[in-house]
This record gives C-alpha cells, structure tokens and sequence, in this order.
C-alpha cells in the first residue's frame, strides 16, 4: 500500500488546488472577476509578450481546445485580444489587452499576499530547494513523456 501522504506530488497536487482557489476568491474579494487560469495566461502574457495559443497551451500544460476556450473566455472579458502576425498573417498571437495590462496593478499585489502566506515561516533556502525539487521533477516527467512519444513514433 502507498502512504498518499508521503508522495511529494499529493501535496503538489493538493496545493495547487487550494492555491487556484484562494487566489480566485482573492480577486473575487476585490471585485476582479479573474480566474486563476485567466490569471495564468495574463502573467504569461505580462512576462513574455504576445504568444501564440500553441505557446501558451505549451506552457501552461493545457490542451489546445481548453486555451482556445479559456482565450475565447478573456476575449469577451476584454483581457486580451487576437492579431495576426505581421510577418504571418496565418498565425495568431494573443496579447493583453489595455484592460488586461491594467489589470496587472490591482491583480499582482493580491498574488504576492497570497504567496507570502504561503510561503510564511519558510527560509529563503528552503524555497530555494523546493523550487529546484519540483523544477527537476516537472523535467523528469517532460523528459519521459518525450522518451514515450519518440518509441511511439518508430
């Protein structure tokens, strides 16, 4: 029998539902109607620029189909908006909107308390090591789910 409770990636798991959660209800408190997912896809934007939905969906780990809903869902929420790229008129990029960039302000400040509570009474170092712990276990899973697609593809 496994101990669920000694498995790092409950936890992982465990945490990323409560973080999902209190974050939204963070915004919600705020009167900022922005999911977590919606939240994800603005940092993203906010760091790296325009991304096209496939980088997005690549980076966030969701489907295709779930980020072309959820960029259909911020598109009427006025977060972000769709452009054709100048050199390729065939792709799409996905840029924060001006409301979407002025969210930033009021959304950040909210994710920073949220981060601090949970990372409260733990050292810089320990941060440190989890981060690098699950960065390393997030590589190892990539690394096998590339392995399994390339014996697939023989």
């Amino acid at each position: 029998m496994i101990d669920y409770e000694n498995i790092p990636l409950h936890w992982v798991n465990r945490l990323s539902f409560l973080t999902r959660k209190t974050l939204s209800q963070g915004f919600e408190e705020e009167g900022l109607f922005v999911s977590a997912e919606e939240w994800a896809i603005l940092l993203i934007l906010w760091s790296k620029g325009e991304q096209t939905p496939t980088a997005l969906a690549d980076v966030t780990f969701r489907d295709r189909t779930t980020i072309t809903r959820l960029i259909d869902q911020m598109v009427k929420k006025q977060f972000v908006v769709r452009e054709h790229d100048e050199k390729d008129r065939r792709r799409v990029l996905i840029k924060a909107s001006e409301k979407g960039q002025a969210l930033k302000d009021e959304l950040v400040p909210i994710a920073k308390s949220m981060i601090a509570t949970a990372t409260s009474g733990i050292s810089p170092q320990d941060i440190e090591t989890t981060v690098k712990t699950l960065n390393q276990m997030t590589n190892n899973l990539l690394s096998k789910e590339t392995e399994d697609k390339s014996k697939g593809a023989k």
